[in-house]
């Protein structure tokens, strides 16, 4: 059974945790968003709207057009709805 104190840790962690793994799916650093998202959730929205820094294979590519990032199975992009290549 879960008590009340014991979710004052256990719904930062959850936080942390969600907040870290959509940073590292865009190519940023787990530890430093899972410690910002479990302090100040609100960096969960600043991670989900953030750009990827890098292409992470299986999460975000860039165009092969207009160098923009999407999706990684996403065909045509939707931004200059050229095809993309497949990888």
């Amino acid at each position: 059974m879960i008590k009340p104190a014991m979710l004052v840790f256990l719904v930062p962690v959850i936080f942390g945790v969600i907040g870290g793994v959509m940073a590292a799916n865009r190519g940023r650093n787990f530890v430093i968003w899972a410690l910002l998202s479990a302090i100040f959730p609100i960096f969960l929205l600043v991670v989900w709207f953030e750009k990827p820094l890098k292409e992470v294979e299986g999460h975000f590519k860039r165009c092969s057009s207009c160098g923009e990032w999407i999706k990684w199975l996403e065909n045509p992009c939707r931004y200059c709805r050229t095809e993309q290549p497949p990888r």
